[in-house]
């Protein structure tokens, strides 16, 4: 009887095309007098298949780059609880696990997403306040557009204590608080230039346009369902829509005079 076996599977490296085992004994007598193995193509383990490996750190870091670009885009057309780690893979073209290579959770991938939108607010803020002794309308305007115009940036806020940060992990809940402090640092300071302000209180501007911009923004966002019922049942009680951006530009205004020295 002939038993063809793999080279791989035996462990066995051999350069000819046959190998032949002779009196190899099992257990209780029983022999196989002969095995033939043959070092083809047909014989050989299957070849891997999924997604390549990405061993160059340019070639890691761009493909870090395209699962956040897939998580971006994905804000576009769902809310982040209904996103999944499968949906974003496959917007990048990706095996699922492979993103779990970069990303060892969902709140870590959009922790990442949220210092990107962060990033972006701060480059506006910076960008738009150049001038020494602005007026307080002009500070509030250039914070209100910076804090309002990155997509889904209000919306990750609202999930950064009870889920972005606690799901994240430890490692990328510290690069994401001291990335976070540098630049609420430089973006105060650009503030109270701006404002003929006290240091210190740029960043607490910062962080209280962004609890006011998170609120009005869910005041203004009441589900559509829950809309739709109001107007069929009880019309009466239709209001105007809230104009986030002005209700913020305005409240901003108000506490930037209230920190300008007499």
């Amino acid at each position: 009887m002939e038993v063809w076996v793999p080279f791989l599977a035996l462990g066995v490296h051999h350069r000819g095309p046959y190998l032949n085992f002779e009196h190899l004994v099992g257990n209780r007598g029983s022999s196989i007098r002969k095995a033939r193995v043959v070092n083809s193509a047909a014989a050989e383990a299957p070849a891997r298949t999924g997604t390549p490996k990405a061993r160059a750190p340019e070639a890691k870091q761009a493909r870090a780059e395209t699962l956040l670009q897939a998580a971006e885009a994905a804000l576009l057309d769902a809310s982040y609880h209904d996103i999944t780690m499968l949906q974003i893979a496959k917007r990048a073209g990706l095996a699922k696990g492979t993103v779990y290579l970069y990303y060892p959770s969902k709140e870590a991938l959009f922790l990442a997403v949220l210092v990107r939108k962060l990033d972006q607010c701060f480059d506006a803020v910076e960008a738009g306040l150049t001038a020494d002794r602005m007026a307080p309308e002009q500070i509030a305007t250039v914070l209100a557009q910076a804090i309002l115009r990155p997509h889904a940036l209000l919306s990750l806020l609202s999930l950064l204590f009870t889920q972005l940060e606690p799901g994240a992990g430890i490692d990328a809940l510290i690069d994401f608080k001291k990335q976070l402090s540098e630049r609420m640092v430089v973006a105060g300071a650009t503030i109270e230039r701006a404002g003929g302000l006290e240091p210190g209180v740029g960043s607490t501007l910062l962080t209280r346009a962004n609890a006011l911009a998170i609120g009005l923004q869910q005041f203004a966002s009441p589900p559509a369902e829950l809309i739709q019922q109001l107007a069929e049942r009880a019309p009466e009680l239709k209001k105007q829509p809230l104009d986030v951006e002005a209700e913020l530009t305005d409240s901003l205004a108000d506490l930037i005079r209230a920190k300008v020295p007499g």
